[in-house]
């Protein structure tokens, strides 16, 4: 029997056109039980491993080293082995590999030479228990056999079949650029061999017997001076308890903490809520926010109790057994959310703490998608860029490459261009491969031992990643933690932090009121710009529909607001404003969904659901429910008779459980973690509570997080003009690079305005810095011309108003830059004393719809000079929109977008948006009135006369009269 013995596979990137659950399919239909992965690395071990279980099919696994640049295949007899293999695999990524290195881990390996570096043989065999020689023909295995009767046939195999061979070249150019590589014509799978090489391949793989043990558990204790984790453990949640509760513990809580308590030692799970309490505790002491929870976790009250989540599960009915099911034994998952600047200190912490050999992050693949592996082909086939990125933008991302041959468009061109039909056909065969490494956005692996006792290890600069991805380590026994990096957590902290420097208050989240009027103002006027989870198109029209008017509220909205659960959106609505009536599916059932007005929303419902009618612990409720959530049709149907059996034993009748049975399995389908809601609700409230009581500290910082976003820029600043917090433009002698609060109003960063980048902005400030403020004009030329400021960035410092302090209107100070220029050359070459310092030539200002234009130019929007703004006399401005309902009114607009359509009578007519000094607004254009569809233009001024009409809480004007300013 043939045993493939050398199969690389696309983990040692772009090497191989072999991915793993591909080859399985080539395996079995070739009927080859045996096959050895030979990649340069061991990072495909696990998913080479579970795939060949799960295909009956043995594994073997060696790796590529290079010992003086000869190729060495070093293969894992068993798990030890295995092991030995890892820390080569760690070695060869730090340094060269050398005897000492190989002698050190060469335990349970066997060492095969290929014959091309058959000089190492006497030197390897004196190291290795089981030394073989590898041949690929006839002349290389009679020599082989002069030196030794073990050998084996063994090619290295790149790809299915030689026709595909030429690919491997393009894999190669896409990885080096390399177009001189030559491709080993050997690296098929050859079905050719003879019997008798095929003997040598299959008395070889009997000397292999690899099982991974996967019982094993690496969780770290968490400190070795502490002899009793557990009552250390128990100690802390006690006080932290008396700490939440003020002292006032009921027996409710008690219970349900000695419960929690026991179920995580039972588990085992001690050292892991020990090792998570420290590392929050950590971000605490260092001013770095933690979020208030984040998924299952927020139903612990152990991690309530430890600081670890802010969220009181018994008040808000979230369930233990939703977050850790002792019938279920699995890692618990502890997620959490820190500030999204501040993520990598508290990483660095956990390294510190525990071991950098031992603390990583994951790694993760980028692969050559669709579009992808079109423009690299393209790009190594020479093709026309445009021509490329044409085919690609008709090509559907979200599939293969092979269904986009089902698209019409793609079609087409295909069968009229020979060239983009090779690029195409070239792209179907590496697309999917694995193309580069990254880093996991929130994984991180804590253990125990050094992870390179355990799994292979990569050395990624100075970074250490995990080899395997996330979906194999947890099988290993690995404890995995997520560090997530959340920016609204940033502008949080930064708005804290500010209001707290400004205005000497203090503010404690913990400690703000879930009731306050102002933060349900913003919802109630829709005014959840910046406001997380709360402010996209949807969500804003779902909270005007629904006019929250409590936290829970909220928490539903954040639940409600995902693709499944929507479809209850309406009713949802129409119960909490009394529209329809509230019905419960069973009066029993009003204790557990009267915050939800009688629906089934969240998961916890569901189980508790189970638990009153049927009787079921909570632990066999989450079994069901997840059953239910996966959609496994037997478990559902067995489950049904189970339940309504103890239904009727609980006192309700058969139909009356069956109905309820149905109603669990629809909402089961898409039912939302209740803890996760209220954690991300509450965030949303304390941005909207900020956001209420301190808007000018907050918009500051909503804009200094999107720097460099024009469109969110203007969505602020148009805010902040509609909240009347007055906007200045930057000032050379004052403005950073973040939007400063003076006053009460707010100061734009020098980097606000276009073609100022970073390195001028420092070297601005810098110099400001170091030397004092600029004097005058000239001062300011002097001083940093040359450096990264040249004239067209003068220029701009001129058009966004920043020398104003010098007292000079925008022309003159135009007309005066070269002479300032030659005055900044001059004090370079000469001494500065001998320079006279020239006057300015004075001039008229340039006309106000000239500074309008150069405005709008330099920032994108308009910060003070909007034209509109000096309108006044008799007109509304949309700020105060809502104070005219039904009323004739005047507005001075600017048009920034018009969207024509036919009525169903064919008649045109239009939706405009528009915007004055203070908001943005809609008008409508019926068709009675359609003359001035065909006069407008976008960006115009325009005076519009009409009525004010309201749809849903939203207001808008229906024009009567339009005329051109």
């Amino acid at each position: 029997m043939y045993v493939p013995l050398g199969v690389k596979t696309d983990y040692s990137l772009l090497k191989s056109l072999i991915k793993i659950p591909e080859l399985m399919t080539f395996l079995n239909k070739h009927n080859i039980s045996t096959v050895g992965i030979l990649d340069d690395n061991l990072f495909g071990t696990m998913c080479f491993y579970e795939e060949c279980n799960k295909n009956n099919i043995k594994p073997i696994v060696g790796l590529k080293i290079l010992l003086n640049d000869n190729p060495i295949y070093l293969y894992a007899q068993n798990e030890k082995g295995f092991k030995n293999l890892i820390k080569i695999n760690t070695i060869k990524q730090q340094q060269e590999l050398n005897v000492i290195d190989l002698k050190k881990h060469k335990d349970n390996i066997i060492c095969v030479i290929p014959y091309k570096s058959i000089k190492l043989y006497e030197e390897l065999n004196k190291i290795y228990e089981i030394t073989y020689l590898s041949y690929l023909n006839a002349y290389e295995k009679n020599n082989a056999l002069v030196l030794s009767k073990k050998i084996v046939y063994l090619n290295e195999i790149s790809s299915y079949e030689a026709t595909s061979l030429k690919y491997l070249e393009i894999l190669n150019e896409i990885d080096s650029g390399n177009t001189n590589y030559k491709v080993d014509e050997n690296a098929f799978f050859n079905f050719e061999i003879s019997k008798e090489d095929e003997q040598t391949t299959e008395e070889f793989s009997n000397l292999i017997e690899l099982k991974f043990i996967t019982n094993q558990k690496y969780i770290p204790h968490f400190d070795d001076s502490i002899t009793d984790s557990y009552n250390y453990l128990s100690n802390l949640c006690k006080k932290g308890l008396e700490k939440r509760l003020n002292n006032n513990i009921t027996e409710e809580y008690k219970q349900r903490l000695l419960k929690e308590l026991n179920t995580i030692n039972k588990m085992g799970f001690v050292d892991y809520f020990l090792i998570v309490y420290d590392y929050v505790k950590y971000a605490k002491k260092n001013n770095i926010l933690v979020g208030p929870g984040r998924g299952s976790a927020a139903g612990s009250l152990v991690s309530y109790c430890l600081g670890i989540t802010s969220i009181d599960p018994l008040k808000y009915n979230l369930l233990f057994e939703r977050f850790l099911n002792p019938e279920r034994v699995t890692m618990p998952d502890i997620d959490i959310d820190f500030e999204f600047n501040k993520r990598d200190q508290v990483i660095e912490y956990v390294k510190d703490r525990y071991g950098h050999d031992k603390v990583a992050n994951i790694i993760t693949y980028g692969t050559l998608g669709s579009r992808q592996a079109i423009r690299d082909v393209g790009k190594i086939l020479k093709v026309d860029t445009f021509k490329i990125d044409r085919l690609s933008n008709l090509v559907d991302p979200k599939t293969s490459l092979k269904d986009n041959l089902n698209n019409k468009y793609v079609k087409d061109i295909l069968e009229n261009n020979k060239e983009l039909k090779k690029v195409y056909q070239t792209s179907m065969q590496i697309e999917g491969l694995k193309r580069h490494t990254s880093v996991h956005a929130a994984g991180v692996i804590i253990s125990s031992v050094p992870l390179d006792d355990i799994i292979p290890m990569y050395q990624s600069g100075s970074d250490l990643l995990t080899g395997y991805t996330f979906e194999y380590l947890e099988n290993m026994g690995l404890l995995k933690m997520d560090f997530l990096a959340l920016k609204n957590l940033t502008i949080i902290q930064n708005v804290l932090d500010l209001i707290e420097k400004e205005t000497n208050v203090k503010i404690n989240l913990n400690e703000i009121p879930l009731g306050d009027k102002d933060a349900f103002e913003i919802f109630k006027n829709i005014d959840t710009e910046g406001i997380f989870q709360f402010e996209s198109s949807g969500m804003k029209n779902l909270i005007s529909k629904l006019k929250p008017s409590s936290f829970s509220d909220l928490v539903a909205c954040v639940a409600l607001f995902r693709p499944g659960p929507m479809e209850n959106i309406d009713t949802f609505i129409k119960r909490k404003n009394g529209i329809e009536k509230i019905v419960y599916p069973d009066p029993s059932l009003e204790p557990i969904l009267k915050d939800t007005y009688g629906i089934m929303i969240y998961q916890e419902q569901i189980m508790q659901v189970l638990v009153k009618m049927a009787n079921y612990s909570f632990a066999e409720a989450d079994n069901i429910r997840r059953a239910m959530s996966k959609k496994k049709i037997d478990v559902m149907n067995k489950e049904r008779d189970i339940f309504i059996n103890k239904s009727i034993s609980n006192g309700y009748t058969k139909e009356k459980a069956s109905e309820v049975y149905d109603i669990i399995i629809k909402f089961a389908n898409y039912g939302f973690n209740k803890a996760h809601s209220v954690s991300y609700a509450l965030i949303g409230y304390q941005m909207a509570y900020l956001k209420a009581k301190y808007p000018v500290y907050f918009l500051a910082n909503l804009l200094n997080m999107s720097i460099g976003s024009d469109v969110k820029t203007k969505e602020y600043i148009d805010e902040a003009k509609h909240k009347n917090i007055k906007v200045f433009k930057p000032n050379i002698n004052v403005s950073t690079d973040n939007y400063l609060i003076k006053d009460n109003a707010l100061l734009l960063p020098l980097n606000a305005i276009h073609n100022i980048g970073s390195n001028t902005v420092i070297d601005i400030i810098n110099e400001r810095t170091k030397n004092g403020k600029y004097i005058d004009f000239f001062d300011f030329i002097r001083r940093t011309y040359g450096k990264t400021i040249n004239k067209k960035i003068i220029e701009s410092l001129i058009d966004a108003d920043t020398f104003r302090s010098f007292n000079y209107n925008h022309k003159t100070l135009s007309l005066n830059i070269d002479s300032a220029i030659d005055y900044a050359l001059l004090c370079g070459d000469l001494d500065e004393s001998l320079v006279i310092k020239p006057s300015l030539v004075e001039s008229d200002e340039y006309s106000e719809q000239e500074l309008i234009t150069r405005e709008l130019d330099t920032f994108g929007y308009y910060v003070t000079n909007h034209p509109a703004s000096k309108y006044t006399k008799g007109i509304m401005k949309l700020k105060d929109i809502k104070n005219f309902f039904d009323k004739y009114v005047t507005t001075v607009v600017i048009i920034s977008n018009i969207h024509k359509i036919k009525t169903k009578k064919g008649e045109d007519m239009a939706f405009i948006t528009a915007n004055d000094e203070t908001d943005s607004g809609e008008f409508i254009i019926f068709p009675k009135n359609n003359k001035y569809i065909y006069e407008l233009k976008k960006d115009e001024l325009v005076m519009i006369k009409g009525q004010v009409n309201r749809r849903n809480d939203k207001y808008s004007i229906v024009i009567s009269n339009i005329e051109k300013i």
